[in-house]
This record gives structure tokens, sequence and C-alpha cells, in this order.
């Protein structure tokens, strides 16, 4: 099967062939099954009949030669009759000489009926035409042979028997044996009784007796007759058939075939035989005989049995040869086949070349136009059919493809404009918001993080913050309800308006109902925005927000994560008088708020599930993050685990804050190779990150960059004070930090126990959700192979040693 999926024609006039070729075996297969059935039929019966012509011709020949020998016969006894049977002294000697001289006949011989005394006389001949007379003895056992059944009055022929020279004595007994030497010896006597009348009661005192040759009979096997002369095959010119003749009664060979037909042709034969008769009757030459025909699994015989003599002549067709007459019309049916097949082919291949040389032009044609020349002549096509129809095709594609081009560039040329004057919109859109910066000032009291994904060049969600004197922070986050060019403007305005009227009414009530009055105004195609806007007190924590319709932030406090409550009024720019509730909430030491748009808990897998707020609010309690960076992270990787290949439908916005009274960043250290000692609290842990970041941000590095390098750190300190050192106090580590322009490379060395975090933390299973399900641990060190672009570990001189290349920004 996989062989045929393989298999390709190259060519039309290929496949065509091999079709017709197929389809030729099976028609010629059918064809060929019955067109053998219809030659073997028929050659039996061509071969059947002409072996039948030529044994009745036969058969007519040998019955005129024994007629003529008959005829002399009656010739004789009636010259007898007339002269009293007196040879020695009347006209029959002379007849009898003049019998003797013919080719056929050896001896003839008469005993006189009416004499008291043996009155007998006989002539003699030997091959070469001598004759003589006969000697008393040559005389006696010839007529002997004749006077075997005494009781017969008719003439009759005798059975043949062998035959010595002339000169000496005739042997009496029969010899049947079939050996072909012993039927150039054999003889045969015509029989005629000479009756002498005694009161009217006939007795035979006298016999006629002509002996003749069967040396004749070879000359029918060697010269012009039918039998001698084998069937000849006209398809394979091949002699067929063995000629034989046989006395049957005797079963004794008169011309004796191959020797492996001789003891079947016997057998077969038998039972065709007729009687033997012996005596003959004046209507014995009147009975035509008729050809038979016996087959067996030996092959076919066909003869034909003379009755006055019971001579059988015949034609013996034996298995091997019907095969070879049936194989040579096999082969020539198999080559007429072929001969035809290969006409059609030719045939075909001509036809379907003719047809394709067009085809062969379009090709060239279109492989040029492939290579964006469409200024390519195609070739003339003057057919009429489906070829013709193609080619007309293919001018109007090519035309129709230039325009199609002509206009797709101007067209491309509009949209490159357009998604250029869209990036120019977007840039213009992302630097109206504020950028995050690890450390301005030392009196700093919170960490803030951001991420902004947009689905499009522009989108509609917004985030800002931005002090409002020394003592008060105020943070916003919103979401557009729709999408592109008006939704980026109106973006753009409420960001504008709430900068505006928040740093005017220093409370966020005041200064959404503001913001609502204004985007109300000409507000006819029904655009709103949901939007979220806190202002936190720095000194005492306290945070006053209110919501226009915004989904309620995240809080996680020690460990724990609670949506924080909201009593939200309806979205900016539907309801000019709207009302909105002011909430207010007072933060500890390291809480931290998540503000989030909707493209985060409306975001869909491939299966059209929603990521929701449950799958956020388990995201960020089963790995409680430790600053707002952390926070960002853990969110961005569980969202992108669970939409796996789904395209963006939805902006994603988020914005974490981190309340934190006393300044993590006193001092500003310029080193770049960092030694330090951890403790079983790890009580260094925040100042490592405070001088990291510093260093990172006096280098240039971008905010987000020096956030991935901080949660790196943490992640591996943490990995290594758990799993190394066993959480053992006073144990030494040492971070090595290299900076280039484009990369980051952090080299942690540690004395603990050999510890490889590449294949011993197994990753988290990010698809259970419930804290509970799943195995504690895996999230931090999958964070950091995450976020860095390659970590290797090596364990040298009793040291683990982890180095981890990060590419940054600046």
């Amino acid at each position: 099967m996989n062989l045929l999926q393989h298999f390709r024609f190259r060519s039309i006039t290929h496949r065509l062939v091999f079709a017709c070729v197929i389809a030729a075996i099976l028609i010629y297969s059918l064809s060929f099954w019955r067109m053998r059935q219809v030659a073997e039929e028929l050659g039996e019966k061509w071969i059947t009949y002409v072996a039948q012509s030529q044994v009745d011709t036969v058969a007519a020949k040998v019955s005129g030669v024994l007629r003529s020998i008959e005829l002399n016969a009656q010739m004789i006894v009636q010259v007898g009759q007339q002269t009293n049977y007196f040879p020695k002294e009347s006209a029959i000697a002379p007849l009898l000489t003049s019998v003797v001289q013919q080719s056929i006949v050896s001896a003839v011989a008469i005993r006189s009926p009416n004499s008291t005394d043996i009155e007998q006389f006989g002539r003699g001949s030997d091959r070469k035409g001598i004759d003589w007379v006969l000697g008393d003895r040559d005389i006696t056992n010839l007529i002997a042979h004749c006077q075997s059944t005494s009781t017969v009055t008719q003439p009759f022929w005798t059975q043949p028997y062998p035959q010595n020279s002339l000169t000496g004595s005739l042997n009496d007994s029969l010899n049947k044996s079939l050996g072909e030497s012993q039927n150039e010896y054999l003889s045969i006597a015509y029989c005629v009784p000479l009756l002498h009348r005694l009161d009217r009661e006939p007795s035979v005192q006298g016999m006629l007796a002509i002996e003749i040759t069967l040396d004749w009979l070879k000359k029918y096997a060697s010269g012009n007759s039918p039998i001698s002369i084998p069937i000849i095959d006209q398809v394979a010119r091949i002699k067929m058939g063995k000629p034989f003749a046989i006395y049957l009664p005797a079963s004794q060979w008169l011309v004796s075939p191959s020797a492996s037909i001789q003891t079947a042709s016997i057998q077969n034969l038998s039972w065709g035989s007729p009687a033997h008769t012996s005596i003959l009757s004046q209507s014995t030459w009147d009975i035509a005989p008729v050809p038979k025909v016996f087959k067996d699994s030996q092959g076919i015989l066909v003869f034909i049995t003379l009755p006055a003599t019971d001579w059988t002549f015949g034609i013996a067709f034996s298995d091997s040869e019907l095969w070879q007459v049936h194989l040579k019309a096999i082969l020539l049916i198999v080559a007429s086949m072929t001969k035809d097949m290969g006409f059609m082919c030719v045939a075909i291949a001509l036809v379907s070349r003719r047809t394709t040389h067009p085809l062969r032009a379009l090709i060239a044609s279109t492989e040029d136009i492939a290579r964006g020349n469409l200024d390519t002549k195609l070739p003339i096509i003057s057919q009429h059919d489906e070829v013709g129809r193609l080619g007309s095709s293919f001018r109007h594609m090519r035309d129709a493809l230039k325009t199609y081009i002509q206009k797709l560039q101007e067209t491309t040329v509009a949209k490159q404009k357009m998604e250029s004057e869209l990036s120019i919109a977007g840039q213009i859109q992302y630097s109206m918001l504020p950028k995050t910066e690890v450390a301005d000032s030392p009196t700093r009291r919170y960490q803030l993080s951001t991420l902004l994904e947009q689905a499009r060049l522009v989108g509609g969600d917004l985030y800002d913050f931005f002090p409002m004197g020394d003592d008060r922070l105020c943070i916003i986050i919103g979401d557009v309800a729709d999408k592109g060019i008006p939704a980026a403007l109106l973006m753009a305005r409420t960001v504008t308006l709430m900068r505006t009227m928040v740093k005017q009414t220093s409370t966020p009530v005041k200064a959404l109902s503001a913001v609502n009055r204004e985007l109300c105004i000409n507000n006819e195609e029904c655009l709103f925005v949901t939007l979220f806007c806190g202002v936190l007190d720095l000194h005492t924590g306290t945070l006053h927000y209110a919501s226009a319709g915004h989904d309620p932030p995240l809080l996680v406090r020690d460990g724990e994560v609670r949506f924080l409550d909201v009593e939200t009024g309806p979205p900016l720019g539907i309801e000019d008088d709207a009302i909105f509730p002011e909430c207010e909430y007072l933060l500890q030491h390291n809480d931290l708020i998540v503000l989030y748009t909707d493209g985060i808990t409306e975001a869909m897998n491939l299966d059209g599930d929603l990521f929701s707020e449950a799958r956020l609010l388990d995201a960020i309690a089963s790995y409680p993050p430790s600053n707002p960076a952390r926070a960002i992270r853990t969110i961005q990787h569980f969202h992108r685990q669970f939409v796996g290949d789904a395209p963006q439908s939805d902006d994603l916005t988020l914005l974490a804050l981190q309340y934190q009274p006393s300044s993590p960043f006193p001092q500003i250290v310029e080193v770049v190779e960092l030694i330090i000692t951890i403790n079983s609290e790890l009580t260094e842990l925040e100042k490592v990150k405070q001088r990291l970041g510093e260093i990172l941000q006096t280098h240039g590095l971008a905010v987000e960059s020096i956030e991935d390098a901080q949660l790196i750190v943490e992640e591996v300190l943490v990995n290594i004070i758990q799993y190394g050192y066993d959480n053992q106090s006073h144990q030494r580590i040492d971070l090595q930090v290299k900076i280039s322009p484009t990369s980051l490379k952090m080299t942690f060395e540690d004395w603990g126990k050999p510890f490889n975090p590449l294949t011993e933390i197994a990753d988290p299973d990010l698809s259970v959700m419930d804290d509970a399900d799943r195995e504690s641990g895996g999230l931090g060190f999958y964070l950091v192979r995450e976020l860095a672009d390659r970590v290797d570990y090596e364990h040298r001189d009793r040291k683990n040693i982890l180095t981890i290349f990060l590419t940054v920004a600046k």
C-alpha cells in the first residue's frame, strides 16, 4: 500500500499508456482464455477433418489396387472355364504370365479341378520384373495358403503371411511379429476356388491363387499418398501425425508407426474393426467404409477399415504433437494481441503527445509567470477542446493577475501607509502611558510593575500612575468597549481627562464624575469605558478608590489572595448624571494590589473556555507573589499556558502595586561582582534584589529587564537555600553579574550538596488550578527558565555552578 502511494506519473502520456496497458491486459486475458479454448477445439477439428480425408483417399486407392487383382482373377477363371482348366495347353498360360508381370504380383498358381491327376501351373516374378515358371513345391505351398479353409466356395483374401524368397519354400506359420523390418517380407494371396460339378453338387477340386507382396503399401508410405505424408500444420509449418496400416484380426502391422503408438493402436482399434469375412461377395466393394475417430489421453487416432481384407489404415496424433499445434496457435494469438496492444499504445502515445504539446507550452509559460514575468507570451492553441479552453483561461488569468497585482500594489502602498500611521499612533498612544522605574528617589514607598499587550497596533486599554504631591499616588486602569482607532482615540482622551480631573478634584469620585460628564457630550456612537481609579496615601497606607463598571482588583496579603470590595457605578460615557460610590481600604506593609482588564479574565482557549476570575484568583493563590514583577509574570505565564495557540482577541493590561512604607533603596552601590552571605531567615534577599536593581538601572537597562533579573535572582537563591543547603544558616553563596550591551550573565556558586535544578525540579502542572490538588514547588524555577535565554549547570570543585543568560533591553 505504501509503494502505491509514492508512485507518481510525470506525464499524461505515461498515465494513458499505463491505463491502456492495464485495461488491455484485463480484456486480453479474458479474450485469451476463450480464444485458447476455441483454438484447441478448432485445431482438433481441423486435424481430424484432414486426417479423415487422407485415410479415405488411401482406402480408395488400396481398394482400387485390390479390385484390379480380383478382376484379373475373374478373367483367368472365365478363360479357364472355356479351356477346361488346362493351363499348360490352353490360352490361360499367357494370361498368367501377363498377370505376374504386374509390379505388385509375386506369383500366380492354378490347379485344375477337372483332372484326375494333379494338374497345376504357376508363374513367379522377382523384384526386378524377371518372371519364371514356378516349381511344383512353390505352387503347392502357395495353394496351401488358399486351402486352409476347405469349406469356402467363394473368392477370398488370405491374412498376411511372411514370405521367403520364391526360390525357397514359403513358411506356413503366421508370423505375427510387429517389427518394422518384417513388413517388406509380408505377402497376401487372393484365392478363387475352382468348382467341379458332379451330379449337380459342386465341389472344390481346383484353386486359383494370386500372391501379391505388400511392398506397394510401403510405396504409399513413402510416395505421394495422403497416408504417407503426415499432416502439415499451416501455422507452425511442422509435420504431424504417424501413418500406419494394420491387419487387425492378427494384430499384424502392415505399415508400422513409432513404437509408442503400436500397442495403444492395437488396443484402441480392436473394438472398431469388423469381423473377418474371408469370403467376398458381390456387394463387398459396394459398401463404402467410413473413417472413424478415437480420442483418449494419449492422442487421436483417425482410421478406416477395408471390409474385404480387414486392413485398417489410419493416422495417429500424439498428445505432444497436438500440444505443439495448440502452442503455436496460442503463440500466434499472443503475438497478435501484443501487436494490437503495441499499435494501440503507439497510437495513444502519439495522440496524447499531440494533445499535451500545448500543455507543455503552457507549463513553460506558467513557470515564467510564477517567476513574476507577467508579460510572457502564452502559446496560441487553435484547438476547441478542453486544452483550448484551458489556454484561453490561462490568458484570461494572466491578464486578470496583472490587473490584480497592479491594484494590489496600490492597495499595499495604501495599507503600508495606513499601518505606518497606525504604528506611529500606537507609539504615540504607548508614550502617553508612564514607564515603571526601579528607583526614582530614596524616599519612594512603593513598588509598581505594569504590562500592556495590545491585540492590534492600537488598542483601547489604558493604565496610568502618577504622584499627587509627595505623599499621594494615583493609579488608574481602564478598558474602552470598542477596538481599533475609535477605542484608541477614546483611550487617549480618557487618559488626558483623568490626569487633569484628578489633579483638580483630588478624589477618585469627583474625577470619575467630571470625566463622565465630558465623555457623554456628543457621544452619538455611545462609546463608553470602564475605569478604576485609586489614590494611595503613602504615609498612612489609606487607599481611596472608585469604579466605573470595572472589575474589582486583587489584594494579596501574607500569602492570601482575595478580591477587594468594590461598589461600582456605570461605565463612563453613558449617563451624564451617574453616581460613583467611594470606597476606602487601609493597606499594610507589603500588601499588593493587582489591577487588570477583562482581556485577562475573558481570554479563550481553542476549546472556547474562558480563563475567568476564578482561574486568576487560583493562579495568584497557588503561588503568592512577593513583589509586583513576580505577580505580573505569574499571571502572564498562567494565562499563556491556558490560551495556548488561540489568537489574542483583546488587549491585556495588568498593573501591580506593592505598598512599602520604608524604601528598599537607601543607597546606590555601583558594583558588578557581589559576594554575599545568606542566613536561614533570608533577611539578605531583599538587599540583594535592591542592590542588583540599582546596578542594572545605573547601566541603563529597561525596567522590564531589571524586574526579570530580580525575579530570577530571588527564585534561584530560594532554591539554593531550600534544596542545596536544606535551610541551614550562615552558608556562603557567590553571585557574579556581567553586563554587556544586549545580554546579562549571572553566575551562582554554592558549596551545598550536588543539586541540578534542571533535572531535579519538575515543571508544575499548570492545568490544575486548585492548590490542594497540585504538587507544591516548581513554579519559581519554571519562571526562571521561561524568562532566561539559557540555563547551564555543572558541579565542579565540590561546587554547584548555575549560569543564567538573559537578553536585556535599554
